[in-house]
């Protein structure tokens, strides 16, 4: 059986839906198998591990699978066309069918839109039907977006084609973001006389709403003062107001023709390498076609003709919306609870929790010890739970594990700030598996039942694994040795996988695995600890002077350094060259001098004893618990210290 994969950015846009079911529709009836992935960008860091996504891209340049069809379009809008080329290059000569976007490969065949028809008939429109003879176009080739381009150079054909002048002073450059239009125009229009056009044509849907919003600011009427025109017909189209004349590009009919051709040539049929589709305008209320007190769903087409908007599209605005919405919410949740993996971090998070799911407060109620239940059992609840975290968002309040415990048959707010406050509630119990740790009460501020459920679902699971993996903490460190097993651990790891060749002590990996599970344990344990972050200074100039094999030696030398200063439990490791990261925990502040002060005399005797022809010397920066859970922001927080630190040393020099 032939396989197909699917490239795609990202599910959660309008675009993706349309093009998606497009595909799908095609397969549904075909005996093939269609492998859809959503990629995200190579190295993206838009969300905190975007960047992991792209490994689905990875897989899909599998042997096994017989063609490729890529949203190119949308990769394009963030990435360059090369960019693009070089990472699907790995698929080699195996058919590679793209969306919107012509790609330089071997054998790769592309569905477009026919932009020149379209752009000539708004034109043609906007002349003929409503005597606009200044025309703007709010462009965003500077994208290098091969579509963007495409559609500047169609508008120029057209107005050139309608004896109608092109004026630079008209062309406007933003992205194909409303935000992004809109500090274009604000950039070059700052007063009502500066709009010296009659309509303006935007490069898509979202730079018209941005258009929309700088002409009203300036006092303009909308479309009596200025015509305005966009492209794709996507959902806010037909919602704004007024409702955007604009050019409907078929995505669905793309994504179908992309399957189409896919399939045709996996099994051998001979097919133009581009194919194109026509475009349909529909000139609504934003150009003056439609009256604005019309409450009806209609538009006027490229004829001239009056037609109805299409009943289903309608229909699910609302709902669309809605979904993608709460979709991307679940997205963001699950990225916040990745990085809760103790309670004490759970409880970090849950402010962000609440404010995202739409609630107002939260509070965790856990039971002394856990119930296990199988199908057949009655849960019994015990006359005693603890209260064991809550945070109301409204009134600025919260608490970690205040010791507070009560009888949940007769008191179901175990917080008394949060009794009697009128509102409505959930409740839910914390559970995983056969196990129930206790309950969440919850107050929300909107009626989606069915998303609360879903919010409700991850957090509890989320925090069930926090409770196990809390408990786990505590057995394996029995309180008073806590450390012993992170040092035993450091002791027999693995040269290849956790340790550093030249140093011998933690690589990068080593380090990030071991300092946040050191970090884990003093956080439960309500300890103190610094995190530091040191560079070597002057590498360069050692190894340019001296030769790299000296700079490897002043590198091994710094890690001796720092293995006498630190203590036998503090985590020590080198993240890359001569970067070095230290967890130290149970120090407080106060020892932070004093260590910077252990370092130098180190670095001096060391240079000393080896009669260097340098001195070694280091810079230091330093983050205290308060500011994270999380290693890795510990650690960018105390890097930014070390970039002050650096700056102070040139600055003597």
């Amino acid at each position: 059986m032939k396989k197909i994969g699917v490239l795609i950015p990202t599910f959660n846009i309008e675009y993706s839906t349309d093009f998606l079911n497009g595909i799908y529709d095609y397969f549904s009836d075909k005996d093939v198998a269609v492998i859809y992935a959503q990629t995200k960008l190579p190295h993206s860091t838009v969300g905190t591990y975007d960047y992991q996504y792209w490994s689905s891209a990875d897989l899909l340049f599998s042997e096994e699978v017989d063609a490729i069809i890529v949203a190119a379009g949308v990769y394009c809008a963030t990435m360059s066309q090369t960019e693009l080329e070089e990472e699907l290059n790995r698929f080699g000569r195996r058919p590679v069918i793209t969306a919107a976007v012509p790609l330089k490969l071997s054998n790769t065949y592309a569905v477009l839109a026919n932009c020149r028809k379209s752009y000539m008939d708004v034109v043609t429109h906007l002349k003929e039907v409503h005597d606009c003879k200044k025309i703007a176009f709010l462009s965003a080739a500077a994208t290098k977006s091969e579509e963007a381009i495409e559609r500047l150079e169609s508008f120029k054909e057209a107005m050139a084609a309608n004896k109608l002048k092109f004026n630079e002073k008209y062309l406007f450059e933003g992205n194909f973001t409303d935000f992004d239009a809109e500090a274009a125009l604000k950039a070059v229009l700052k007063k009502k006389s500066d709009v010296q056009f009659d309509a303006i044509v935007c490069a898509n849907d979202m730079m018209a709403i941005g258009a929309y919003r700088v002409l009203n600011e300036l006092g303009l009427s909308i479309p009596k003062d200025v015509k305005v025109v966009g492209f794709d017909d996507s959902m806010v189209a037909n919602c704004s107001n007024p409702r955007l004349s604009t050019i409907n590009q078929n995505i669905y009919g793309q994504g179908y023709n992309c399957a189409q051709t896919a399939y045709d040539v996996i099994n051998g049929k001979e097919l133009p390498r581009i194919q194109y589709s026509d475009l349909q305008p529909k000139f609504r209320q934003s150009c003056g076609c439609i009256s604005l007190e019309m409450g009806d769903q209609v538009y006027i087409n490229a004829e001239g003709l009056l037609e109805q908007e299409d009943k289903g599209q309608i229909s699910r605005l609302n709902q669309y919306m809605n979904d993608i919405d709460e979709r991307n919410n679940i997205i963001i949740l699950l990225d916040i609870l990745k990085s809760a993996n103790t309670l004490r971090q759970f409880y970090y998070n849950l402010k962000h929790i609440i404010h995202l799911c739409a609630m107002d407060d939260m509070v965790i109620n856990l039971f002394p010890m856990p119930i296990y239940m199988d199908s057949n059992d009655d849960c019994i609840i015990p006359e005693k739970m603890e209260l064991a975290m809550y945070t109301d968002i409204v009134h600025n309040k919260e608490e970690f594990n205040p010791q507070k415990k009560f009888n949940p048959s007769k008191l179901i707010f175990s917080e008394a700030s949060l009794d009697n406050n009128p509102g409505q509630y959930i409740l839910h119990p914390v559970f995983s598996g056969e196990t129930i740790y206790g309950y969440s009460i919850c107050r929300i501020n909107k009626k989606k039942f069915a998303d609360y459920s879903i919010y409700l679902k991850i957090i509890i699971t989320s925090i069930s694994a926090a409770i196990e993996y809390t408990n786990k903490l505590m057995e394996a460190e029995q309180l008073t040795n806590k450390y012993t097993e992170v040092k035993e651990d450091n002791a027999n790891l693995t040269m290849q996988s956790k340790t550093d060749e030249l140093t011998g002590i933690l690589n990068r990996r080593g380090f990030y695995e071991f300092g946040q599970r050191t970090l884990d344990i003093i956080q439960e344990m309500e300890n103190a600890g610094i995190v530091f972050y040191a560079d070597m200074d002057n590498l360069k100039k050692i190894n340019d002077t001296y030769g790299h094999d000296a700079g490897d030696n002043a590198i091994r030398m710094l890690a001796e350094i720092f293995k006498k200063v630190f203590r036998l439990n503090d985590v020590v490791g080198r993240l890359s060259g001569d970067e070095f990261g230290i967890v130290a925990p149970g120090m407080v502040i106060e020892h932070v001098p004093l260590i910077r002060k252990k370092i130098d005399e180190a670095c001096k005797q060391q240079s000393k004893a080896n009669k260097l022809p340098y001195m070694l010397s280091v810079s230091v920066g330093y983050a205290t618990l308060e500011k994270s859970s999380m290693l890795k922001q510990l650690m960018a927080e105390a890097d930014v210290m070390l970039y002050k630190e650096k700056r102070k040393k040139h600055g003597r020099k």
